[in-house]
């Protein structure tokens, strides 16, 4: 119990602390608390308590679909520079919620009915059955979070010493959930005939020992990358809050990603401080914390994709390579290719060449 408040903590204190990346916060926040529920499971079961309050089998299963989506989204935080959260995301939750909804229904049973309903052998297969695709449901997450960080650019703020860390952080959960899944499908298939728990009681014990070291490694991980970026912060002797940050930082992408302004060629940054009718310290200020980059690079990024977007786009085809870069922002032919290549690790002629070859 000592380690389960220890969690609680834990996750709470991601859940209220403003520095670094906020989303950030917030998502591992609620992966740890979710996640350190869970570990009550074997607490109720060797300590008996489950078998005194018959309600307590429901706990464990409330939250097994959170995990893969929270992980994610947690890895997205991290990794994208521009990441906002989006209603949209909502419907990957969709699976979560509706497990709340009906873990909280058969809580409603009351103990009695709740131990009689436990009993049957249609419950076991349920629960095993919902154990089960759960684990798949989260292995999908952790392969699309472990994309998401091969993908990141070597221009990317997310350092390689980052990425190594987290991907061994991702590849645990991918082996735990896994295992899991193997687990379940061979309760679902030999349970009937074989006490499949006394063939695996070390290793669930081994991966249960596992979780705690893993949600220390994450913390630990999360904590450190906070700490580089408030001290960047002191070093800048510019101070930012959570809210000045949020909000123009939202009012900075809309100017990329909807208003295009990255494509107006001899953009200066007290053409954004402008229209953002703040000042230009501020603007490199709030870059920098949030993308690790300067000015120059944060545009160039935006232009990057623009020209990507536009080589294998057909209504861009009759543009040449230097006429899409111009009118994506760059000024230099001689400028555009470095850029290029120091972003994508390819020429634009290469890029468009893996492209064709690829349809």
């Amino acid at each position: 119990m000592l380690i389960f408040f220890q969690g609680m903590l834990l996750g709470l204190l991601f859940l209220s602390n403003p520095k670094g990346k906020r989303y950030a916060n917030l998502l591992l926040g609620l992966f740890i608390l979710v996640f350190n529920f869970s570990s009550l499971h074997s607490f109720f079961l060797n300590s008996g308590l489950v078998y005194q309050h018959l309600w307590l089998l429901g706990f464990p299963s409330l939250f097994l679909f959170w995990y893969g989506p929270l992980l994610y989204f947690y890895t997205a935080s991290l990794v994208k520079k521009d990441f906002t959260w989006k209603r949209a995301y909502a419907w990957y939750f969709a699976p979560a919620l509706a497990e709340l909804l009906i873990n909280f229904i058969l809580l409603g049973l009351g103990g009695e009915k709740l131990g009689k309903l436990a009993s049957t052998e249609g419950f076991a297969w349920g629960a095993a059955t919902h154990s089960f695709i759960a684990s798949l449901f989260s292995i999908y997450f952790v392969f699309r979070s472990i994309q998401l960080v091969n993908q990141t650019s070597t221009a990317s703020s997310f350092s390689t010493i980052k990425k190594k860390w987290l991907k061994y952080i991702l590849r645990y959960f991918l082996i735990r959930f896994a295992f899991w899944s193997f687990y379940f499908a061979v309760v679902l298939l030999y349970a009937w005939n074989y006490d499949v728990a006394q063939y695996t009681k070390n290793v669930v014990l081994f991966f249960n020992s596992m979780d705690f070291l893993a949600i220390f490694c994450i913390s630990f991980f999360s904590f450190r990358h906070m700490h580089e970026i408030h001290e960047k912060e002191k070093e800048a002797g510019y101070m930012l809050s959570a809210a000045q940050e949020e909000l123009y930082f939202d009012k900075l992408l809309v100017l990329m990603q909807q208003e295009k302004l990255y494509r107006k060629g001899d953009l200066k940054m007290s053409d954004v401080a402008e229209r953002l009718k703040t000042n230009v310290k501020y603007i490199s200020q709030l870059i920098k914390l949030r993308t690790n980059s300067n000015f120059t690079a944060f545009i160039n990024s935006y232009r990057v994709e623009e020209v990507k977007y536009r080589m294998v786009d057909e209504q861009y085809r009759h543009l040449t390579i230097a006429a899409i870069a111009e009118e994506s922002g760059f000024n230099s032919k001689t400028t555009f290719n470095r850029v290029f290549k120091a972003v994508t690790g390819t020429s634009p002629k290469d890029f468009i060449a893996q492209y064709q070859s690829q349809l």
